[in-house]
């Protein structure tokens, strides 16, 4: 009997959260005047009905289930987040706006990572709320999560440079800011291989390539270690950045491309001034390719006196 009860408790809270994510009024009317709309009804990540109203972008349901229901238009998921957030993650504008507005939600308030709608917002590029909450809302552009990312970071890593634009408009003091990792936008486009952001990060903004993350990283190290050829070329072409700079570790770019596999990278790396210099433990190029176990790297170090040679 007890597991018959679970599984008819389990289809009336599933019915129940379609319900609100599609807007059905009728229904959740109905299970309401049975009794079935109670507060404590979550979800396995413990979010609410109200939740699923904001996700599904149903400003209805959420106006019937906090006005009416009187269910909290503010609860917590597990993860910290209020439907405001799941509003603002999923570009639900007008549900965004009412719950800031008549729902309780507010616009400083965080999740557990330290992140507000804004973050969630330019995570998921959604530029008409991010405007609105520019134009609109109190929440600031330099508010930092619990790891120090502000939303340009998120714009910057996404590749998303529209969003970006909007945000270093409203905020320029944003552009060299670094997260707690050292992480600068210019880094993490970098890292990612957005070379459009990238253009727009140095020759628009004056986003400066030297500055090093906590591990004494540059931009240039984290697009050598991701293989991203073009961004290299790019920025050894118009920025002063040098193939001789060092982490904290004493490794080059090229250490870091002979880590990951990237042969390409390092063909054009040699080409253009990159050496074989060892780092601070004494390690070459070739000993990270051999540690990594990328063995098309560790045979195109041993091949290639011979391939000067024949040249």
């Amino acid at each position: 009997m007890g597991s018959a009860g679970d599984l008819q408790s389990t289809m009336t809270l599933e019915r129940i959260l379609q319900a609100a994510r599609q807007g059905d009024l009728e229904t959740l009317r109905t299970l309401h005047a049975e009794g079935k709309l109670q507060p404590d009804l979550k979800d396995p990540m413990e979010a609410s009905i109200v939740h699923h109203a904001a996700r599904g972008g149903k400003v209805g349901c959420l106006r019937y289930l906090v006005d009416e229901v009187q269910l909290e238009g503010n609860s917590r998921a597990r993860n910290g987040a209020t439907p405001a957030h799941d509003a603002a993650a999923t570009g639900n504008l007008a549900c965004l706006q009412w719950l800031l507005t008549q729902g309780g939600c507010d616009f400083e308030d965080k999740d557990n990572s330290g992140a507000t709608i804004l973050h969630l917002a330019a995570r998921f590029g959604h530029q008409e709320i991010i405007g609105w909450l520019l134009r609109f809302g109190t929440n600031d552009a330099m508010v930092a999560t619990d790891t120090g990312a502000l939303p340009v970071h998120y714009a910057a890593a996404k590749g998303d440079l529209p969003t970006l634009q909007h945000l270093i408009e409203y905020c320029p003091n944003t552009i060299n800011s670094q997260t707690r990792n050292g992480a600068t936008p210019l880094y993490l486009a970098c890292q990612e291989g957005h070379l459009e952001v990238i253009q727009y990060l140095v020759k628009d903004c004056g986003a400066d390539p030297h500055i090093r993350a906590s591990d004494g990283m540059t931009s240039l190290h984290a697009a050598a270690q991701m293989g991203h050829s073009t961004v290299i070329v790019w920025l050894m072409s118009f920025t002063d950045i040098s193939l001789c700079e060092r982490d904290a570790d004493g490794a080059t770019a090229m250490h870091f491309a002979a880590s990951r596999g990237h042969a390409k990278v390092l063909s054009w790396l040699l080409l253009h001034g990159g050496d074989m210099s060892t780092d601070n433990f004494g390690g070459t190029p070739l000993h990270d390719a051999a540690e990594n176990g990328e063995l098309e790297v560790s045979l195109f170090f041993i091949y290639l006196p011979l391939m000067y040679e024949y040249n």
